[in-house]
């Protein structure tokens, strides 16, 4: 039980140590993104990514750093404290991976509608104050961003309008509209929500099965 113990600290030591790498990196991505984010498609979104990688980063910074303390010092009470807190993180990632796989496979459409309704607001929005340079900077942003044009195709600009440079790529027209556009982008962020939360509750399985043997070593 000794070596077995043994092994267990040194290998949720190294196993935190590479958390806390990870931490900081999403720490530096969060910045980098934040440097360069598009200012129309935050705003259209309500959501920066930079800002939710940084939190994250922070987040699994602290609780590596901690579980590395507990792991060198031995400290029973650290040990405990931060298996705890594994515990409670993978059962709320289990809860988040089956929420995102539940709301792909909603058979109501409601998360469709939610979608076209906000990119109908936003584009009629547009359509009522033509000379809003805020508001164009928003929609050139989504389209170019999205590869899409207006609402459900380019045929909702209007004829007098018709559809801006943002529509184009190469002179080829966008065809797929931006409520789809989007929806798909949503469709694949929670796909990769799912997969990643249930990835991470089986390494926090592992961390907390590693700080409970460490903690029990006699």
């Amino acid at each position: 039980m000794g070596c077995i113990s043994g092994i267990a600290k040194y290998l949720l030591f190294f196993f935190n140590f590479l958390i806390v790498v990870c931490g900081i990196v999403l720490i530096v991505i969060g910045a980098i993104t934040i440097a360069n984010e598009n200012k129309g498609i935050e705003s259209f979104t309500s959501f920066s990514v930079g800002g939710f990688a940084i939190a994250v980063g922070v987040i699994i910074f602290a609780i590596a750093f901690f579980g590395c303390c507990g792991a060198i010092k031995e400290n029973s009470c650290m040990l405990t404290t931060y298996a705890i807190i594994l515990i409670v993180l993978l059962i709320l990632q289990i809860v988040l991976g089956a929420l995102a796989f539940v709301a792909i496979r909603n058979d109501d459409n409601s998360l469709d509608k939610e979608v076209k309704k906000i990119v109908r607001k936003l584009f009629e929005e547009y359509f009522n104050d033509r000379n809003n340079k805020d508001k164009k900077e928003v929609i050139d942003s989504v389209q170019e961003a999205f590869e899409c044009c207006g609402i459900d195709g380019p045929q909702d600009w209007p004829l007098s309008l018709g559809p801006p440079k943002s529509c184009y790529k190469d002179n080829n027209l966008y065809k797929t509209g931006c409520a789809e556009a989007f929806q798909d982008v949503i469709t694949y962020n929670l796909k990769v929500i799912g997969g990643v939360a249930i990835a991470f509750a089986v390494v926090e399985f592992i961390g907390a099965a590693f700080a409970f043997i460490v903690r029990n070593r006699k």
